[in-house]
């Protein structure tokens, strides 16, 4: 039995071109050879950056598809300034070493599920390229790499140019040499379930729910929803808050009203339309960590939730004495002049953005609650893998007094 997936959901593709002097006799490849190494003034470089085929020859645009949109190009720091563009376009024309093409290809519904965006594709690469150059015999840390996240009207691809910054290889007469370019068809066949895995398993599957659960509140909550819903749960909120004392949501001081926050905080989760398919795909795939786990009989319990409604609590607390306290002074006004008006309409608008701002962090990814979990994952394998080996010695030492004692089963 396998647990390897069994759909063609990725697609792999590499070539590599030799150096030009290698193409003498061809020179279709020797054109190849020059767009990718930036000989010209529209290089594959541009091409990754932007999307545009503009200047490609036909058959190198019917490889690498047509009328596609690009993310920006990036490498593992992130997206790639003019400077460092430039520095890169240096290298490929300079570099005597192989420099290969990957496309990384997805089925339309999968692509749009799990690689729709450059955040995705980032940590993707980020993680996996680097496995797949040592599994390649590549060495990580000697490879320069760019990439770019195309969409189109059918699926999304990631295209991938990579070459070695030194020759590490031995000839047969000991000189150093770069690698032949040469990457066997069943590693790349391994490689496209290699990265199916590696987008779907369930620590990625929880990430996703969570950076789509936030996409959402972004993207989908309007102004009026949110004037009619938050504005009256939080100014309940502040009246029932401790009058002195700490607020902060893990603070004793909290304790009696701690639902209440969670309430306010479920409430947009659950309740908005548009956030409660994303929130209850996040709970599912909490549920799968958790199943993940017990397969392995790692039995500590996930605090990933807790720690998402404490962080959104802290800062719905905060906007709701912030929103109070303008309540508070907006009653004692009067407006009978038209100063007033005026003060009245501009603590109005601080109202707002008070309810805007609350948004806008429930909207963005919170780097460190994400780093959090992550560490905690880690711990979790690492303990896992640790669990193993101490089996393994066990076992292995069960082994060696059996045998001692003439073969006697321990």
């Amino acid at each position: 039995m396998t647990n390897e997936p069994q759909t063609n959901n990725v697609i792999v593709k590499l070539r590599f071109y030799q150096t030009k002097e290698h193409y003498t006799d061809n020179p279709e490849m020797a054109e190849h050879r020059d767009f990718v190494s930036c000989q010209d003034s529209y290089s594959y470089l541009n091409y990754v950056h932007t999307g545009a085929s503009e200047n490609v020859s036909s058959d190198y645009e019917q490889y690498i598809a047509n009328k596609e949109k690009s993310f920006g190009a990036f490498n593992q720091d992130g997206l790639l300034n003019d400077e460092q563009k430039l520095d890169l376009r240096h290298q490929l024309q300079t570099t005597q070493s192989v420099i290969w093409d990957m496309i990384i290809s997805f089925r339309e519904n999968f692509g749009d599920e799990y690689c729709r965006d450059y955040d995705q594709a980032y940590k993707f690469l980020k993680k996996e390229l680097p496995k797949f150059f040592n599994r390649a015999g590549l060495y990580s840390d000697n490879i320069v790499w760019y990439a770019g996240l195309h969409e189109n009207t059918e699926n999304k691809h990631i295209h991938i140019s990579f070459f070695e910054k030194e020759p590490l290889y031995f000839d047969n007469g000991g000189k150093l040499k770069y690698h032949s370019g040469t990457i066997s068809k069943d590693l790349l066949i391994a490689t496209k379930f290699t990265f199916e895995k590696a987008l779907t398993k369930p620590t990625a599957q929880i990430l996703k729910a969570r950076k789509d659960m936030l996409y959402s509140y972004n993207a989908l909550m309007s102004r009026t929803d949110m004037a009619r819903k938050l504005k009256r749960l939080l100014l309940n909120l502040y009246t029932i808050l401790p009058k002195d004392g700490r607020h902060s949501y893990d603070s004793e001081n909290m304790l009696r009203v701690k639902k209440d926050v969670d309430g306010v905080t479920e409430f947009i989760l659950t309740k908005n339309t548009q956030t409660r398919d994303t929130y209850w795909e996040f709970e599912n795939a909490l549920k799968k960590f958790e199943e993940w786990k017990d397969e392995r009989n790692y039995k500590e319990g996930s605090n990933y939730k807790k720690d998402l409604f404490r962080r959104l609590g802290n800062i719905t607390i905060n906007t709701a004495i912030e929103l109070g306290k303008l309540h508070d002074e907006l009653e004692k006004l009067d407006i009978k002049t038209a100063q007033y008006k005026a003060y009245k309409k501009a603590m109005r608008q601080r109202e707002w953005d008070k309810l805007l701002d609350l948004l806008e962090y429930y909207a963005k990814c919170d780097e460190m609650e994400i780093k959090n979990f992550i560490y905690r994952q880690k711990q979790s394998e690492a303990y896992a893998k640790q669990q193993e080996y101490y089996r393994i010695q066990s076992d292995r030492e069960k082994q060696k007094l059996a045998k001692e004692y003439g073969g006697f089963e321990m």
